[in-house]
């Protein structure tokens, strides 16, 4: 079985966010199925308004989401402050800003679609793994 190695290191100097340093680093090895999955892919959102466009469709195996937000329109060189907000059978529950990125475990038997939150369509960096 392939496998994943995720890795998040969260730092800080004493100060910034408490008077403690901050540094939490977790990682974890997971197994997933090559299929059904999607490797890193791009993809241009709609404006808000419009139709969610469905980036992970829904099924019954658990999947694990990378999103990121590029911070580009779907013309992929005109930059963009709006939001990628993303839903999870039918929920809005992240709120990725321009240049910031999520990973998350989606529950099985959910479809995953993201949508702009303003005027200007948004290219997304995406991928999902299913969990074997």
């Amino acid at each position: 079985m392939p496998t994943i190695k995720a890795t998040l290191t969260l730092s800080a100097a004493a100060g910034q966010v408490s008077t403690n340093p901050l540094a939490l680093t977790e990682s974890d090895t997971l197994t997933v199925d090559a299929v059904p999955g999607v490797g890193v892919s791009r993809a241009a959102i709609n404006v808000s308004g419009g139709a969610a466009v469905t980036l992970i469709p829904s099924s019954a195996e658990v999947k694990f989401l990378y999103v990121k937000n590029t911070a580009l329109q779907s013309d992929g060189t005109t930059s963009t402050t709006n939001i990628v907000e993303v839903s999870i059978g039918g929920n809005s529950v992240l709120r990725v800003n321009p240049n910031e990125w999520a990973w998350v475990p989606i529950v099985a038997s959910a479809a995953v679609t993201a949508i702009s939150s303003s005027t200007q369509t948004i290219l997304v960096e995406y991928a999902y793994f299913t969990r074997s």
